[in-house]
């Protein structure tokens, strides 16, 4: 494009592409010098890029967004130059024949006075500039940066903006899906600059994480960590852990829980505690029994009275692993027995006393000895379910077994117990959740690694009220 502007009146005269009414002190950055050596920019590209007088904004001020939408500009005016030719045209008859028609709209009378000349230029420049902004507006909704700026021109005219839609909007469209593809994407610290400038903006990431990465548990907390780290400016940056939490409450219960530990940190470092609670339905899927639920309220509350995450995170990774099967020895118990039966102990302490005598031992008639006494919450075994689940012996039995047991028992336990009593393991377990389905509407039994476990309220629902 010549550095000159065609006078379209029919006078054959070439007006300088330049505007005395600016003289360059309006301009807060001459764009063209800046690039110049940056973009390797030829003269008539720096002159045209100098000529616009373009006030920063939030999102060009960042420095590789601008140098970005100085390059796209760039291109999209080479490749328009290139369609122009290949039309049999040229871009400064298109460009200028538009000016001309927003400058008689614009300016009435008086076609060959020097305003005339005045108001053609700005109307070029009006030009240019709004192709700067739609090169702008396109690399911000390429970078996810949702707020635009606005690209309409001050035209009322409809056959004017017929002739520019046409002469230059439509072919700028294509352009632009041609190259806005190519353009190089932000280093970290200009993502870090664009996610506290739009404070929503880390969603949209977020959707690519939990769609492609959900199924690699690792991979997933580690991306949405590394996405809050970017988010480190963001005054939202603590709902990217909160719905991490959520989104992979189904999948692994233990990454949640974790994901929610980092929230509640972050949530308290924060100028508001929100102090969001997990919703009921994820603690539903969470937590099999109400210990386990007890056990991470207690984390939580430390968490906020202490603030130290690695403490919670060391805490956390425990809640729901199963507990061990607790006995407790009843003392009066044992000491009754041992008084019952201390003839007993003292007879055969004197046989043993003589080694070399051999002794015929008499036949002992020793009573049973009680069990001993275990810390459960059903003691009665004659507890009757509800006799909606219609369940058998072993499958009554199975099921106080799980009780006394917290409510989480060994696969190779139960495995024992259906082999001793003539059944398949898994015919066993999956014939006490059809029983319990259609009461519960849910699976009452379910796997957890190496365990069997039951949600202790569903336990509760099919006991005989």
């Amino acid at each position: 494009m010549e550095l000159s502007i065609i006078d379209v009146t029919g006078a054959g005269e070439r007006i300088p592409f330049s505007n005395p009414g600016y003289n360059g002190t309006m301009q807060l950055d001459k764009l063209g010098d800046e690039y110049q050596k940056q973009l390797n920019l030829n003269d008539q590209q720096v002159h045209i890029l100098n000529q616009l007088w373009y006030p920063s904004n939030n999102f060009s001020s960042i420095p590789f967004c601008r140098k970005e939408i100085v390059k796209l500009f760039v291109l999209i005016l080479e490749d328009l130059s290139y369609k122009y030719r290949k039309q049999g045209t040229a871009i400064e008859v298109e460009f200028n024949t538009v000016a001309d028609l927003m400058t008689r709209n614009r300016f009435k009378t008086g076609l060959n006075d020097y305003s005339y000349k005045l108001t053609m230029l700005s109307s070029l420049l009006d030009i240019h500039y709004n192709i700067f902004k739609h090169a702008e507006n396109a690399l911000r909704a390429h970078y996810g940066h949702t707020r635009k700026i606005n690209t309409d021109l001050d035209i009322n005219d409809e056959e004017v903006l017929r002739e520019y839609n046409s002469r230059i909007s439509d072919k700028l469209s294509q352009v632009l899906q041609v190259w806005i593809p190519r353009v190089d994407m932000p280093d970290r610290k200009t993502e870090r600059l664009l996610y506290a400038q739009s404070p929503g903006r880390w969603k949209q990431a977020f959707e690519v994480i939990s769609r492609d990465f959900k199924k690699d548990t690792q991979r997933y907390i580690d991306m949405v960590l590394d996405l809050a780290e970017l988010n480190s400016s963001n005054p939202s940056k603590e709902m990217i852990y909160y719905e991490a939490s959520k989104d992979i409450a189904t999948i692994d219960p233990q990454a949640a829980l974790r994901l929610y530990v980092h929230y509640i940190h972050c949530d308290l470092l924060s100028e508001t505690f929100d102090n969001r609670p997990l919703n009921k339905t994820n603690i539903k899927k969470l937590f099999k029994t109400d210990e386990q639920l007890h056990d991470f309220q207690v984390v939580i509350e430390n968490l906020i009275a202490n603030r130290d995450l690695a403490q919670a995170l060391s805490a956390v990774s425990t809640v729901l692993l199963p507990k061990r099967r607790k006995i407790s020895l009843n003392a009066d118990a044992i000491e009754a027995i041992k008084q019952k039966h201390s003839g007993t102990v003292k007879l055969l302490e004197k046989y043993l006393q003589d080694e070399d005598e051999q002794v015929v031992m008499p036949v002992l008639t020793v009573p049973d000895l009680p069990d001993l006494v275990l810390v459960s919450v059903a003691q009665d075994k004659t507890k009757v379910f509800t006799d909606e689940v219609k369940l058998s012996a072993i499958q009554s039995e199975i099921l106080i077994h799980f009780e006394r047991n917290n409510f989480a028992v060994p696969q190779d336990e139960i495995e024992e117990i259906a082999r001793k009593k003539g059944v398949f393991k898994n015919q066993l377990i999956d014939s006490i959740n059809e029983s319990c389905y259609d009461f519960i509407d849910d699976v009452l039994i379910e796997e957890e690694e190496d365990n069997y476990v039951i949600y202790k309220n569903y336990y509760q629902n099919i006991l005989a009220k």
